[in-house]
């Protein structure tokens, strides 16, 4: 049987510069204008680990009944700037004794509030 569901996030300036401050992550591509569109990006740039951990919210009820995360693999295919949602779909497969959960985001235009 496969479930699908899906939620979206939006990456704010101040998510970005929260992020820097904790991870000790002050790149100047993450929170300098210049710097980022002389590394040939449109504006800055989120980290991709404040991304990817936004994107893993959505394991938290698998998590929340003890079970636990035996392999991931992430692929980093697009910036995600500033003031940009994703949307992230999540598959479910349920095996024998796993259950599998492929994750993935894409980009949409604007801004949204965090949702679950």
């Amino acid at each position: 049987m496969c479930i699908r569901t899906s939620y979206k996030f939006s990456i704010t300036e101040e998510a970005i510069e929260q992020y820097a401050a904790l991870s000790g992550d002050d790149n100047p591509v993450h929170l300098d204008s210049k710097e980022a569109r002389k590394q040939g990006f449109q504006a800055p740039i989120a980290h991709g680990l404040l991304t990817m951990g936004l994107t893993m919210n959505v394991i938290s009820p698998f998590l929340d009944k003890g079970m636990t995360i035996r392999e991931y693999e992430v692929q980093f295919l697009q910036p995600v700037y500033r003031n940009e949602t994703v949307e992230v779909m999540v598959e479910r497969d349920f095996g024998d004794n796993d259950i599998l959960l492929k994750i993935t985001g894409k980009k949409i235009k604007g801004s949204v509030t965090l949702q679950h």
